[in-house]
């Protein structure tokens, strides 16, 4: 009787062949030097040759030390850049060792996917929209530590799951906003718990970012750090975002839009707090699974954050797919209705791919996508979104609280 095929190697093989394919899109825009509009129109523009002349990374100097000119990103993607630019010569070489590192993060995070789900993890690995989206960024950084950080809070390895959450955050900062969602799995962990792990864990997601990345290059290049978050302060409404989108469609310009986002998440989260609180409360009381209210709490949290945020870059969906899958695959119940949306998301979010590099090549000079039809496709992702992220969210607070899992 022959053996079966061992599970994780066919993961990691389908996860290499996947990473060349999407390579090879950039294959076109590599040989042309990455020039615009071009690399618009073939789908294939990088942030990463860009920025390793603009940001100083050819010259070998720390990422921020030019309180000017710095990394306009957390430290850790900065640290990160700089490191593997001193290996390069030239800009194509930087892409080129940047395009293996995230091809072996690819693969990385879905073995790592398979191992959290065994039955399901096709569904990370052939998602359209994060799959063209792998060699915009370094993204892939982050969402494997945060992926490894949720495979260790699953086997309630706190302090693993902490550093790796840690991490992730130093690269890309977006799991600070997982804060609510670790709350509330360390407060029903407690009550269902007497061993009192619950405080040490939590502080531990906050002390290793602040101590071991952030605090060493605030303290000797402050400036420089601070760059990532004044210029997120200071950025006006940008590509992507619902404010653009408005702008194009209706001529809307928000004057004081840090003022207006606050106020628009302080509303809407106060109106979902009122509608989503009563079915929550039972959860809690009865001792929900964690676990599960965890993902929950953390995909809303970033699919709230990218709905409202002043500008959404195509790579970010790389963050949401595995958090969506992870929670759909939590139960029996609904997963078919669940996994409807979630192709109804990915087409969405392949719309607007499609939408935001025809719409720069239009700007750019080139054959591309008018202002209507961007803020059109604009509109569509944030209503796909919305769609599977109420879709997910009312499954499980209407189910039973505690149902056997699958995987």
């Amino acid at each position: 009787m022959k053996k079966a095929f061992p599970p994780l190697l066919l993961a990691g093989l389908a996860a290499a062949s996947l990473a060349t394919i999407s390579f090879l899109k950039s294959l076109h825009c590599r040989s042309n030097f990455f020039a615009s509009p071009d690399s618009y129109t073939h789908l294939c523009y990088s942030d990463i040759p860009a920025l390793f002349g603009a940001r100083g990374l050819d010259q070998g100097i720390n990422p921020y030390s030019d309180p000017l000119n710095s990394m306009e990103y957390p430290v850790g993607t900065g640290y990160i850049a700089s490191t593997i630019a001193r290996f390069s010569d030239d800009f194509l070489t930087f892409f080129d060792l940047n395009a293996l590192a995230i091809a072996l993060l690819f693969v990385a995070t879905t073995l790592l996917m398979a191992r959290l789900l065994p039955k399901h993890w096709p569904l990370f690995l052939f998602a359209p929209a994060s799959l063209a989206s792998l060699y915009i960024n370094w993204d892939i950084w982050g969402v494997f530590a945060m992926v490894l950080g949720i495979y260790y809070l699953k086997q309630e390895r706190f302090d693993l799951s902490g550093i790796w959450i840690g991490i992730s955050i130093a690269i890309k900062f977006f799991p600070i906003f997982f804060l609510p969602a670790f709350l509330l799995y360390f407060f029903l962990r407690s009550r269902e718990s007497e061993r009192g792990t619950s405080g040490r864990s939590f502080f531990l997601y906050l002390l290793f970012t602040v101590v071991a990345l952030n605090l060493t290059t605030a303290i000797s290049h402050f400036e420089g750090w601070s760059r990532f978050f004044t210029f997120n302060q200071d950025r006006g409404v940008d590509l992507g975002s619902i404010w653009y989108a408005l702008s194009l469609l209706f001529d809307i310009n928000i004057f004081s839009l840090n003022l207006t986002i606050a106020l628009t998440i302080a509303l809407i989260a106060l109106i979902l707090l009122v509608a989503i609180y009563p079915k929550i409360r039972p959860l809690i009381s009865a001792q929900g699974d964690p676990y599960e209210l965890f993902l929950l709490a953390s995909f809303l949290s970033l699919a709230f954050l990218f709905s409202v945020n002043k500008v959404y870059s195509p790579q970010y969906i790389i963050w949401l797919t595995p958090l969506s899958l992870l929670l759909i695959a939590t139960r029996e119940s609904n997963y078919r209705v669940e996994r409807a949306w979630f192709w109804i998301w990915q087409i969405g979010e392949a719309i607007y791919h499609l939408g935001i590099w025809q719409y720069l090549a239009e700007y750019s000079g080139g054959q591309g996508l008018s202002e209507p039809l961007y803020a059109l496709t604009i509109v569509i992702r944030i209503i796909t979104l919305a769609g599977f992220a109420l879709t997910v969210a009312r499954v499980r607070l209407s189910l039973p609280s505690k149902e056997p899992v699958r995987d």
